[in-house]
């Protein structure tokens, strides 16, 4: 993909589409990455109400006044957006959409991008390298993005020794800012995740997971990449293989699933990239409303 200003005024031609039928202010509403913490100043007292976060309870001021009343806190309303795109050969496939995941990646990571920037975010991106994550600064605007894209695009369907889950074990250690976090992969990435490694990032920030699907190992005319040829008909169509990738999948997305609900992050899956920012839409206000997994 030539990434040149047009394919950048087809980001925001896909984003006024969009606006027509709905708002795109996709940061409205409360992120728990600027609504709490140490680092936030004091401000007031008020009443409890149905849900405020039971942590903000003032139990000494509730004591005297009879009455619950939380912490209220100065924060700035500014959010830092983090998004940890996965790379690799594997992103040479395509999706069961039919499209390429290569593509759809790019293309979903510069629409969230655009779009939070309009939204008066500051946004980086973290991308797996060859011995550590490549972590960009929090910035916006188009050059910025314009920036973000081309390194990217030049890293993500190489192959790197640096894995997964310890480039989010690096942006945990090295970036010191509350973050809203863009988690980008796909399957094989959903799978090398754990609890552990959710509850990590879920303790201080908010966790938003967009798979981006694969292609089936079975069906008509099946290419792997790994050994540049067609895969041989009686692979391509056995019902018993078929069968059994389909459980592997669902029980990835199962166990995926579970591990956000419990530790209060959420998950979506696309596999065309008309489904982006409908898909993002709907995580964040699942995710607004506690509707996690």
């Amino acid at each position: 993909m030539k990434i040149d200003y047009e394919y950048l005024s087809k980001i925001r031609r896909a984003v006024a589409l969009y606006t027509k039928r709905k708002t795109s202010n996709i940061l409205d509403g409360d992120f728990h990455s600027i609504h709490r913490g140490r680092s936030m100043e004091f401000d007031d007292l008020k009443e409890y109400a149905v849900g405020d976060d039971v942590h903000d309870i003032d139990w000494k001021s509730s004591s005297r006044m009879g009455t619950i009343l939380v912490r209220r806190y100065m924060t700035d309303r500014r959010h830092n957006v983090m998004f940890i795109c996965d790379r690799g050969s594997k992103m040479l496939g395509d999706t069961t959409g039919g499209e390429s995941k290569k593509e759809l990646m790019l293309m979903t990571f510069g629409t969230l991008s655009y779009i939070v920037g309009r939204n008066g975010a500051d946004y980086a991106m973290a991308v797996p390298g060859e011995h550590n994550a490549g972590i960009s600064f929090f910035k916006s605007g188009t050059d910025h993005l314009e920036k973000l894209l081309y390194d990217y695009e030049s890293k993500v369907a190489v192959d790197c020794p640096y894995t997964l889950p310890q480039t989010l074990t690096e942006v945990l250690n090295t970036v010191h800012k509350r973050m809203i976090i863009f988690l980008l992969t796909d399957m094989e990435g959903l799978a090398q995740l754990n609890e552990g490694m959710i509850r990590s990032i879920t303790k201080e920030h908010d966790l938003l997971i967009i798979n981006v699907d694969d292609a089936f190992l079975t069906g008509d005319t099946v290419f792997d990449n790994d050994i540049s040829r067609y895969e041989r008909f009686f692979l391509s169509h056995s019902k018993a293989l078929h069968r059994e990738e389909m459980r592997i999948r669902e029980e990835i997305i199962k166990t995926t699933s579970e591990i956000c609900k419990r530790n209060k992050a959420c998950l979506v899956t696309i596999s065309k990239e008309e489904e982006i920012i409908e898909s993002t839409i709907s995580l964040l206000e699942r995710y607004r409303n506690g509707y996690y997994g």
